[in-house]
């Protein structure tokens, strides 16, 4: 992938195929966030998420609580139309909105008082420098108690740390082809797609993906003043991090 590339419709179409495939436990993922949100089942609060992709987690967080407005935020117009089709039952709780990561116009769109920002497989691309801000300007949105908790690759250590995530994502990829398809076939898509960025992808400079080590994202985030910062779930260089206000 070179210095131009972004991701394209193309790449939406895919992931909607094969999301369930290649997302290492997307299931246990989506229960962590749903433990960590900081919010009553019967409250009425807002929660804002980036990157909402087909709207699986969305769903979940609608249907845990019946009470949130929930501002999905999506770059993808094939992306933002099925999560239209899929979530219509929920009405005005939810509001699907159009953005790019790297502006800065949607960020003063956000409401003042937000109780919690959900990322999922998207601040990753984002250079360390452009995380920083987002943190700041995610802070800046958030309740007294509020939340922004982030599922996405994290910047191996070293070579031998980023071969070791790429054996835990190719077995898990191959379990979960075998589990809701019987065969290979998702594995083997999963390969042709080259889609293990620790892999194939990590080490090199130039990409669209820029992940950021585990460690220097917690400091970032406790640069901001987030509070309980921590890591509270990782499998195959995915991890769910962020911090409370």
């Amino acid at each position: 992938m070179d210095t131009d590339a972004r991701w394209s419709e193309d790449d939406s179409q895919i992931f909607l195929d094969l999301a369930e495939i290649f997302v290492p436990a997307r299931e246990e993922q989506i229960s962590t966030l749903l433990q960590l949100l900081p919010v009553q089942e019967d409250e009425a609060c807002t929660v804002v998420e980036l990157a909402s992709g087909e709207g699986q987690l969305a769903e979940a967080m609608l249907e845990r609580f019946p009470r949130v407005h929930y501002i999905a935020l999506d770059g993808s117009t094939a992306m933002r139309a099925h999560t239209q089709e899929r979530l219509a039952r929920f009405g005005t709780r939810l509001e699907l909105r159009p953005f790019d990561l790297h502006q800065q116009e949607w960020r003063s769109e956000l409401p003042a008082q937000v109780r919690c920002v959900l990322s999922s497989l998207c601040v990753h691309h984002l250079d360390g420098t452009e995380k920083r801000r987002l943190f700041h300007d995610m802070f800046k949105h958030l309740e007294t108690g509020g939340a922004l908790l982030l599922a996405d690759l994290v910047l191996p250590a070293n070579q031998h740390i980023a071969h070791f995530f790429a054996q835990q994502y190719d077995e898990i990829v191959r379990t979960q082809s075998l589990a809701l398809r019987g065969d290979l076939s998702g594995y083997e898509e999963f390969e042709q797609q080259a889609w293990n960025f620790f892999r194939y992808d990590y080490g090199k400079p130039d990409l669209y993906d820029k992940p950021s080590s585990l460690f220097e994202q917690l400091r970032w985030l406790q640069e901001v003043a987030f509070r309980q910062v921590d890591c509270y779930w990782m499998r195959a260089g995915h991890a769910i991090y962020g911090g409370f206000r």
